[in-house]
């Protein structure tokens, strides 16, 4: 490692607000998944989301091809980006980290990312306004209570076996009647196709 000022991240806005990490390796990665020197567990952080690499004036950040991306100061980062104490650091829309150098006396207090892997865990679900940085998404829609169309469903279909059976029982009923008019008046011969059945005169 090399020699110089001492530079931290500070988590602005995710998972554990006001969580430090001290950087004091030459290549520090960040993600979700547990290999990386600091783990952020939020579902907007990629598996491998991003890497800081030292460099003689402080730290470059560089994108590992994240879903979500990596921001600087609002922007995203295509490259390697140098960092410059107090820069924005975004990864996705919910994460924001300060860039900070800092002193001795001030990092022996912190998380060391060079000590091994650094969980920050999921936020609390009350958020008080949005944090500095800039990244505030548009809130989440509340779920309203509707009712459900199923509930409807099977009132509607014994109605319609009801409708059915009253017609079927109408037209058997109408068709009986008409068989019991026509024998008891002997109208056959009157049919369309009387004369042809029934043999008559």
């Amino acid at each position: 490692m090399q020699s110089g000022p001492s530079f931290r991240l500070v988590v602005r806005r995710g998972p554990q607000p006001n969580q430090q990490f001290l950087l004091t390796r030459e290549t520090v990665t960040i993600g979700r998944d547990i290999t990386n020197d600091i783990v952020i567990n939020d579902p907007e952080i990629s598996r491998h989301h991003s890497r800081l690499i030292r460099t003689p004036t402080g730290y470059m950040l560089e994108d590992l091809r994240s879903t979500n991306g990596t921001f600087v100061n609002r922007q995203r980062i295509g490259a390697p980006t140098q960092l410059s104490n107090g820069d924005t650091i975004g990864l996705g829309e919910t994460v924001t980290l300060a860039f900070e150098a800092t002193s001795e006396a001030v990092a022996s207090t912190m998380v060391a990312s060079g000590s091994g892997p650094q969980q920050a865990q999921p936020m609390p679900p009350a958020v008080a306004g949005p944090p500095p940085g800039g990244y505030a998404s548009a809130p989440a829609a509340q779920h309203m209570p509707m009712a459900d169309e199923d509930e409807f469903q099977p009132d509607r279909n014994r109605w319609i076996v009801i409708g059915c059976a009253v017609l079927t029982v109408a037209f058997c009923c109408a068709l009986l009647a008409g068989v019991i008019i026509i024998d008891q008046y002997e109208l056959y011969c009157s049919l369309p196709m009387g004369p042809q059945i029934f043999n008559c005169p």
